[in-house]
């Protein structure tokens, strides 16, 4: 298992190479992943990566997502009936995952070619939205470098949040890379 500091010293290795422009999109995507009992420290220690990219000469956002859900779903229109028939909020998923891409896309467009995007707590989001969808749709808008916090395994070039659920390959960069232990 790698520890916290071994994937923050990945992640300075990989900030502080050069970035070309004409990186495709899955190229633009750094998933940042760890055992999910890492997921207090990594957010709590979150400036650590922030103080490693601005070195590195790079712009830092960040875009926590831990408690989104629950502010949109507080707001819907149908919050009251959904408390009492939570299963009715199935029908609500494709919504949930466009509105997701689409605060992603804002939060994207607020950067430079030169900076990182940071996502984090996304965990927050199993069961009620896939990351890969997330970022296979909003990929195309990734002006400097996407940096996905992601709970959970990787290997081979198959990401599983959490631990839980089937895997999807996706072609982004893994920090730490796949062997590193």
């Amino acid at each position: 298992m790698n520890t916290f500091d071994d994937i923050l010293s990945a992640y300075t290795k990989q900030v502080q190479l050069p970035w070309a422009d004409d990186t495709p999109p899955a190229g633009r995507v750094w998933i940042v992943w760890y055992e999910k009992v890492l997921q207090r420290r990594f957010t709590g220690r979150l400036g650590e990566f922030e103080h490693a990219t601005l070195s590195a000469g790079h712009g830092w956002h960040h875009f926590n997502l831990s408690s989104w859900f629950g502010r949109w779903i507080a707001q819907h229109e149908f919050f009251d009936a959904l408390v009492h028939q939570p299963r009715e909020l199935r029908g609500l998923l494709p919504d949930i995952e466009n509105e997701l891409v689409s605060k992603l896309r804002q939060e994207l467009q607020k950067c430079t070619r030169n900076d990182v995007l940071a996502v984090d707590g996304c965990g927050s989001l199993f069961g009620v939205a896939r990351v890969s969808n997330l970022i296979s749709r909003a990929a195309d808008a990734i002006p400097g470098r996407l940096v996905v916090g992601f709970p959970g395994k990787h290997a081979g070039g198959v990401y599983r949040l959490l631990d839980a659920r089937d895997g999807w390959n996706y072609h982004a960069i893994p920090i730490p890379p796949d062997n590193a232990s």
